[in-house]
């Protein structure tokens, strides 16, 4: 004991101390927290709001849809596509009033669908590598099944937040943000 101070040892240790090791060390992890993804948030207030036929608002004059689905040979999705276009100002709204009170949160976001499209896209180009044609040709050729890939990561990353919604509402507002990126030009790839 030095002055005011002292150190109690009860022999009651829940941490781990190391000086030297020369092995290894196994912790067991009994209480994992799972943190919920950012993307969960969004496509919860999504799913509300697409789930509201009365609202529609209009797609920004500098994009054209109709552009960047023929650039891209969209056939699958081009009409949920133009029908989720009317959201268009309420994912960058609901994004934006994310933003405000999580810094950085909507450019996390958009990078996140982002990277996972460059995924999905790497994946594809691999698969077509010794098939001659361009990394243009192959994405026009595989534009549905690489819209279908991130829908499908972000519908799994979604689920397994910790979020609580119905499953109604994931799957419209999973929809309507991957619609939403594709205008964002997060998905796919820009007109020439």
């Amino acid at each position: 004991m030095l002055g005011n101070n002292h150190i109690d040892n009860s022999g009651i240790n829940k941490g781990v101390i190391v000086a030297q090791n020369n092995g290894n060390i196994l912790i067991p992890i009994q209480n994992a927290i799972r943190i919920p993804s950012l993307t969960s948030t969004i496509v919860k207030s999504l799913g509300n709001v697409c789930s509201n036929d009365d609202y529609r608002s209009t797609v920004p004059q500098e994009f054209k849809p109709d552009e960047k689905i023929e650039y891209n040979h969209v056939i699958k999705y081009r009409e949920i596509i133009k029908n989720f276009a009317a959201f268009y100002d309420v994912c960058e709204n609901h994004l934006n009033v994310y933003d405000d009170s999580n810094i950085r949160g909507k450019a996390k976001i958009l990078n996140y669908v982002n990277e996972l499209y460059n995924e999905a896209r790497g994946n594809i180009l691999l698969e077509n590598k010794d098939n001659g044609k361009s990394d243009i040709k192959i994405v026009q050729d595989n534009s549905d099944r690489l819209i279908d890939m991130v829908r499908d990561e972000i519908f799994e990353t979604v689920k397994s937040s910790t979020e609580i919604m119905y499953i109604e509402d994931m799957k419209l507002g999973v929809t309507c943000f991957t619609c939403f990126c594709f205008m964002k030009c997060k998905i796919l790839e820009k007109p020439l």
